[in-house]
């Protein structure tokens, strides 16, 4: 402590007497500091979801006039509508929120670049954003809002039917099954919480599993085998998702349920729902961010209570660094907080 002490710079007094004298000096640039201010943005956020256009709307309202680079609006856009996002007593189109959070951002000074990403590179100052198109953009701190992707059963129908029946979020959709079957795909914990929130409004909650024990914590797991509207289905998969010919939403899963083991043929059988909540898992999208420390799960690792990452003047927010919440608001949250931290880093650098 006391060589780190060393380092610094003695503290200043600021007062009437010397206010206008202090204002005048400018940084000792060292050469980190010099490579910062050498790049051609101040902020680059990766990402258009709720994550990253809060950090940019907050970003362009400090003066930063950052850079949001991103194919689409993430997770939100495969989702129809918006009804637990706060300001919303209607709901919203997810489509319609990711635009209007842009024109926001837009308003304040952000600038918006719609393309794919070939790589980033942290490895030195200034970071280096590789688009598809060609473009190496040099940023002095970036925002990695990069989202998670939800994983899927794979069985057909089950894209098609997407927010016609089929969900990935029962925080999100479970109010639109009140009194009605609901069905949950997985034996993880995220599939027991899912589960149980929808037992508290559905008629009836299936669970569907291809093992034969879950995968979840005990305590998850004897919660939602002694729960009177949960029934198990045990060492069953989903073979097909129907959609109802008039109204084109699900009407039933055609499932095939093997002896323990995974021996025999299976027997094949249809089960009318309402809706399916596929709960098997999801997968951060951290594929061109090696260079950051990950979690156990994959996850990018963010100090506790601050987004900042494993590299200096790399902050993350969202999906890409929270496998507990995965809620737009939330996202939006640690969106506004990664665009105050790279301010504050990049005020100590003279930025």
């Amino acid at each position: 402590r006391d060589a780190v002490k060393a380092t610094l710079d003695e503290p200043i007094t600021v007062t009437a007497a010397n206010a206008s004298e202090i204002a005048s000096h400018t940084c000792s640039a060292d050469a980190v500091t010099v490579r910062i201010l050498e790049a051609d943005r101040k902020l680059v956020i990766v990402g258009g979801g709720p994550a990253g256009l809060s950090a940019a709307v907050y970003a362009a309202r400090a003066g930063m006039a950052p850079l949001v680079v991103a194919r689409d609006g993430g997770q939100l856009e495969g989702t129809s509508s918006v009804h637990n996002y706060p300001g919303f007593d209607e709901g919203v189109d997810a489509v319609d929120l990711i635009q209007r959070l842009e024109r926001q951002a837009t308003r304040f000074g952000a600038e918006h670049k719609s393309c794919g990403i070939e790589k980033v590179d942290l490895t030195c100052r200034p970071f280096k954003v590789y688009c598809e198109d060609g473009e190496i953009i040099t940023s002095s701190s970036l925002v990695v809002a990069t989202g998670a992707s939800p994983k899927w059963t794979g069985a057909p129908g089950e894209r098609e039917l997407l927010s016609r029946g089929v969900h990935t979020c029962a925080t999100c959709d479970g109010f639109f099954y009140r009194e009605r079957h609901a069905v949950v795909v997985g034996g993880g914990d995220t599939a027991m919480e899912q589960a149980l929130f929808l037992a508290r409004m559905a008629s009836r909650v299936t669970v569907v599993h291809r093992g034969s024990s879950f995968r979840a914590s005990k305590a998850m797991a004897t919660r939602v085998l002694k729960h009177p509207k949960i029934l198990i289905l045990w060492n069953t998969s989903i073979t097909r998702f129907v959609a109802d010919d008039t109204t084109g939403n699900l009407a039933y899963i055609e499932t095939k349920t093997v002896a323990p083991g995974g021996t025999g043929d299976g027997s094949v059988t249809s089960l009318a729902a309402d809706g399916v909540f596929v709960a098997v898992g999801h997968t951060p999208n951290t594929e061109l961010f090696h260079a950051l420390r990950q979690d156990e799960k994959g996850y990018i690792y963010t100090l506790p209570g601050s987004t900042v990452t494993s590299v200096t003047g790399v902050y993350a927010a969202g999906d890409v660094q929270d496998d507990v919440y995965r809620q737009a608001i939330t996202s939006a949250g640690t969106g506004a907080m990664a665009a105050m931290d790279a301010e504050r880093w990049l005020c100590e650098h003279g930025c």
